[in-house]
């Protein structure tokens, strides 16, 4: 097993899998030793998938196709067992529409703090959630109170160990009680697990609104999180021409060999 590696999910449709290799390749660029792997929906039917395969050997990014099965939700059940496909002993995930926007050689420092480390979410208690069914809101707040964390599934660092591996174990139990939303899932996993999570700054994780004001002049937001369907709208497209227009006009190149 390779000590650290970065992994991404591309499902559902075409345009998540040029999002995670802009991401991805724009990684590249910000961390040239790293090791990288997408793992993809066979469902996307590509062309050409063993082209793609080896046109990202160029870059250092491997590319392997899901066994699993699903719906449109498959990402986030993809989530819930990414213990199992990462072929790494310390891993971190990134949803494929963040955009990485300065080297994040420095993640793993936070591993020295817990098993797994991830950001607080926008809406950072449970008590605040609101992008999840009311079923499932009503369903966690019998279980946990209100003030508990809510952190942001979209970028994760983990070590794998027995902790790590009861934890996601957890989370694929607490998934299949919904099958829609994985945040909450992974709340309740977390609390009956009791596993401490290290907390990153939220620079590793923030939206283009949020971040505005930060990233003018210093450009201290490490990874841009383009959430809440902003993929399929084309707005994440937009905002990686604005940082990275050279590795969106390689994407472009590579989706139609």
């Amino acid at each position: 097993m390779t000590d650290r590696g970065v992994v991404y999910c591309a499902t559902s449709q075409a345009v998540y899998l040029e999002a995670a290799l802009i991401s991805s390749i724009g990684l590249r660029q910000l961390n040239p030793e790293i090791p990288i792997t997408i793992f993809c929906d066979p469902a996307l039917e590509l062309a050409s998938f063993s082209t793609l395969q080896h046109s990202l050997q160029t870059y250092g990014i491997d590319i392997i196709e899901l066994s699993m099965k699903g719906d449109k939700f498959l990402s986030r059940s993809v989530k819930t067992h990414l213990n199992e496909l990462s072929p790494y002993q310390d891993t971190l995930y990134i949803d494929s529409d963040m955009l990485p926007l300065k080297s994040l050689s420095q993640v793993w420092d936070y591993l020295d703090h817990g098993d797994i480390a991830m950001v607080l979410d926008r809406l950072p208690r449970l008590a605040m959630c609101d992008h999840v069914a009311q079923v499932e809101i009503d369903y966690t707040l019998k279980l946990l109170p209100g003030d508990t964390h809510q952190f942001n599934s979209g970028l994760i660092v983990w070590r794998n160990n027995d902790a790590t591996q009861s934890l996601f174990t957890r989370w694929q139990e607490e998934w299949a009680v919904f099958q829609k939303h994985d945040q909450l899932a992974l709340m309740r996993a977390i609390a009956t697990e009791k596993v401490a999570v290290a907390q990153m700054p939220v620079n590793y994780n923030t939206s283009p609104r949020d971040a505005a004001p930060v990233l003018l002049p210093n450009n201290d937001v490490y990874l841009l999180h383009c959430w809440g369907g902003q993929v399929a709208s084309g707005d994440y497209l937009n905002v990686a021409l604005q940082f990275h227009p050279k590795v969106v006009a390689i994407v472009k190149q590579l989706l139609v060999l």
